[in-house]
């Protein structure tokens, strides 16, 4: 995960930003998930499983947001993927994901409860867990499944998060990655057996209604829409300005992630001179680093084609300076 990403994150990682993302997203903007209803969940998915030749394997996986979702009777499993790019097999990605929670989910049920993977029979094995009021017998069935008959576990909802300028090109289903026949998608063979799964996915930069959001994901969404046009992006932030003129230092980080702008960010951050940050008066200086950034880039593939100083300089306006410095960053 690149440093972006870290900084969009670490701002979601706020439980009420996170109930907001998903109460915007899948609710509609009704309040059904409440900050206080969430826990933070352990990132990492490790499945070890069996192969046919009896080899022991492993699987390891990293969300980048997870939570548990108690509320009432429901529990549910909230997860969130952040995307600066586009990824094309994001269907099957996040379908493998989803599985590994549900397998860990299976394979947590049996463990708590007490039951040996290395037992050598079902027949007779009883149900060691607590405050079950009963013990039993497991079926035949319920061992060779890891999983009794009346087992339950949670649902697992994960959205996909994806902020990059252009909008998300890939596909959004796993039928959109097959290569069929279009005939045949049509087919009822394809519909009844052939199972679809979708992603959940939330392009920050095109959200239609930022009135559904109730936290400062209103201002951000809203703010997303006017990338690439300054004066729009501008006059938004100072009507805005309530809340862009004061944002602590990991909102403007993540400002930064998403308007795709890094030095500045990193200048005002290691200083660690302010707490309230002016976004308003910082925008001049991210679109300077993002010129700057862009020539640097111009300068560099220049003298990769062998291109002379004096047409570097003629093309691009660099001076000597600049030139120079470019060569050097090619050298390291």
């Amino acid at each position: 995960m690149g440093k972006a990403d870290i900084a969009v994150k670490n701002w979601l990682s706020d439980r009420e930003r996170f109930a907001d993302l998903f109460n915007g997203t899948v609710f509609g903007g009704k309040q059904v998930v409440l900050p206080e209803e969430l826990e933070d969940l352990d990132r990492e998915t490790d499945i070890i499983f069996t192969d046919k030749g009896g080899k022991e394997r492993g699987v390891q996986r990293y969300r980048d947001l997870v939570k548990r979702w108690n509320h009432e009777i429901l529990l549910a499993v909230l997860a969130c993927e952040v995307q600066d790019k586009t990824h094309y097999a994001m269907p099957v990605r996040n379908m493998l994901q989803d599985s590994l929670t549900y397998t860990d989910q299976i394979r947590s049920l049996w463990k708590n409860r007490g039951y040996g993977r290395n037992s050598s029979d079902g027949k007779g094995q009883k149900e060691k867990g607590k405050g079950q009021g009963m013990t039993r017998h497991l079926s035949a069935e319920e061992y060779l499944s890891r999983f009794r008959k009346e087992d339950r576990i949670c649902p697992v909802i994960t959205l996909v998060l994806y902020y990059d300028v252009k909008k998300w090109d890939g596909a959004v289903e796993l039928y959109d990655m097959f290569r069929l026949d279009a005939s045949l998608k049509k087919e009822i063979l394809i519909k009844d057996y052939l199972p679809n799964y979708k992603i959940n996915l939330l392009d920050a930069g095109c959200v239609e209604d930022v009135s559904r959001f109730r936290t400062d994901l209103q201002q951000v969404f809203g703010m997303l829409k006017y990338r690439g046009e300054k004066e729009k992006l501008q006059r938004y932030m100072q009507e805005n300005r309530d809340y862009f003129g004061q944002v602590d230092v990991e909102t403007y980080q993540a400002l930064g992630a998403f308007l795709h702008s890094g030095k500045k960010l990193k200048e005002v951050v290691d200083s660690g001179e302010e707490e309230q940050i002016d976004m308003c008066k910082a925008l001049d200086d991210i679109y300077a680093d993002g010129v700057r950034d862009e020539k640097f880039f111009i300068i560099t593939r220049m003298i990769k084609e062998g291109i002379s100083a004096s047409v570097i300089r003629k093309c691009t306006e660099a001076t000597d300076q600049e030139i120079e410095q470019a060569r050097n960053e090619m050298r390291k």
